[in-house]
């Protein structure tokens, strides 16, 4: 049963923002569409019903590699690590293929002295391959997703011993969180990611850093801290 068929057999309809039923007249599960009077919220209704609720329990439970950190000002931390069962085939790939192509390209012709600039710029797709693989490879054994709640603000960073990006996005009464389909594909499959709307702004992260399985309890505590319940 799709997530659309379970939600018009339920017999009741509740706000994907805070939990309140709404009347049938302003839920339109066709065009995607959900309006609370008692919050405000106005926007998608199936993305966002596919944040779980979560109890206390439930909260204290977090999945393998997400960790939770009350900070000073009662900010809250969410630290997502990277699987890393990829590198059981990534580093041997790396170290071989790499290795290979690295030595023969510039490392033997440096030592020997033949070194010749024709062949430098034809092993330059293999330098920045190496360097990309390198990256995943880093990313991989120490990058880390972090998201931080504080003082009406959502920070979003992501990267690796101390680089990458950082993304900030204030949280208005209202906020909405909810799980939606990327711009990213794995194995031809779209990836999903984290979606935070304040207003008109909204904050998109998660697609190929967070694990799938962890994903929904990401959303739900981050719905949970700004408020949606």
């Amino acid at each position: 049963m799709s997530l659309a068929d379970k939600i018009l057999s339920a017999k009741t309809f509740l706000c994907p923002n805070c939990g309140k039923e709404l009347p049938l007249a302003d839920v339109n599960v066709a065009q995607d569409v959900a309006l609370c009077r008692a919050c405000g919220y106005a926007g998608s209704f199936l993305a966002a019903s596919t944040v779980p609720r979560l109890t206390d329990e439930e909260l204290a439970r977090p999945p393998k590699r997400v960790s939770l950190r009350r900070e000073f000002g009662d900010a809250l931390t969410i630290t997502c690590r990277p699987g890393r069962t990829a590198l059981l085939f990534l580093i041997p790939f790396v170290a071989l293929w790499s290795g290979i192509s690295m030595t023969a390209i510039y490392v033997v012709p440096l030592v020997k002295g033949t070194f010749e600039w024709q062949e430098g710029l034809f092993g330059i797709p293999f330098l920045l391959g190496t360097l990309v693989l390198l990256a995943i490879v880093c990313y991989l054994l120490f990058g880390r997703t972090e998201v931080t709640l504080s003082k009406g603000r959502v920070r979003v960073f992501t990267g690796a011993c101390g680089l990458g990006r950082t993304r900030e996005m204030e949280c208005r009464p209202g906020t909405m969180v909810s799980i939606e389909k990327s711009n990213f594909q794995s194995n031809d499959v779209t990836q999903p990611e984290i979606v935070v709307t304040s207003g008109e702004n909204r904050l998109k992260f998660g697609a190929m850093t967070i694990p799938n399985d962890a994903m929904p309890y990401v959303a739900a505590v981050l719905r949970r801290a700004a408020g949606g319940g």
